[in-house]
């Protein structure tokens, strides 16, 4: 199966404490760095869309001569894995979706607008060159307000994030990503969709959106926030091995 992390941490703090568990449960687990990411270099590209590290993903999976996988994905991950099932469904087995921010449903959503177009707002005032100690807890808290008072220039992995974080506005973001609802319909792998009972109320509304969306998907609540996987891993673990097991 193939583990694809997040927007900012790469795929060693992402699934540390998920990986133990798939092991001794039988399963061959591939964490993938995406792209720019971890030990993955970014290459000669100004532009990555979510296609792109899609087809990466499928590389590092043809490349270890795996034919057909459970995905699993967080949050930038979860529309990497997403993305990869649509361009090629014969090669998942199942998907494992946590809290996957598809930012333009919100745009749709009246009581939403005002919290997309805050992401907006933030993207041109870190492009214009606020300083990222003062963008990026805003952008988080939009997410997950205990998360964002969490990453702080005080934090011990500060540098990792200053490392991380540029890469943000060379991705296809969660505001321009869009999938079709008719392709989405027509997805018939087993889903698990996740949200944490903590995150903010349209990161849970997306979620249960996209489990509406796909036939046979269902959605479940884990206490925590955007991060619940890692800080929160054992319930994690336990519902994402039990799906696992249901879907083998």
């Amino acid at each position: 199966m193939a583990l694809v992390h997040g927007g900012v941490f790469h795929s060693g703090p992402a699934w540390a404490k998920t990986i133990g568990p798939l092991a001794e449960e039988g399963y061959r687990a591939v964490a993938v760095d995406r792209r720019g990411h971890g030990h993955s270099e970014s290459g000669d590209v100004e532009w990555i869309p979510v296609h792109l590290h899609a087809d990466d993903l499928r590389l590092t999976l043809e490349l270890r001569d795996i034919e057909r996988a459970h995905l699993t994905g967080v949050s930038y991950g979860a529309l990497v894995c997403l993305e990869f099932a649509l361009s090629w469904p014969d090669r998942v087995l199942s998907l494992t979706l946590i809290e996957p921010p598809i930012f333009t449903w919100a745009q749709d959503e009246p009581d939403y607008k005002p919290w997309f177009d805050r992401f907006i707002e933030i993207s041109r005032q870190a492009s214009e060159g606020m300083p990222l100690e003062e963008w990026l807890p805003a952008w988080l808290s939009l997410i997950d307000s205990g998360m964002a008072g969490e990453v702080t220039a005080e934090s011990s992995y500060w540098p990792l994030v200053e490392r991380q974080a540029p890469l943000i506005h060379k991705e296809e973001a969660g505001w321009q990503y869009r999938p079709d609802d008719e392709a989405l319909s027509m997805l018939t792998h087993a889903t698990l969709v996740l949200n944490g009972d903590e995150s903010e109320p349209p990161m849970q509304f997306i979620g249960e959106m996209l489990a509406k969306k796909m036939p046979l998907a269902s959605h479940q609540w884990v206490k925590g926030g955007h991060d619940f996987h890692a800080k929160n891993s054992d319930d994690f673990n336990f519902l994402l091995l039990q799906f696992l097991k249901a879907n083998s």
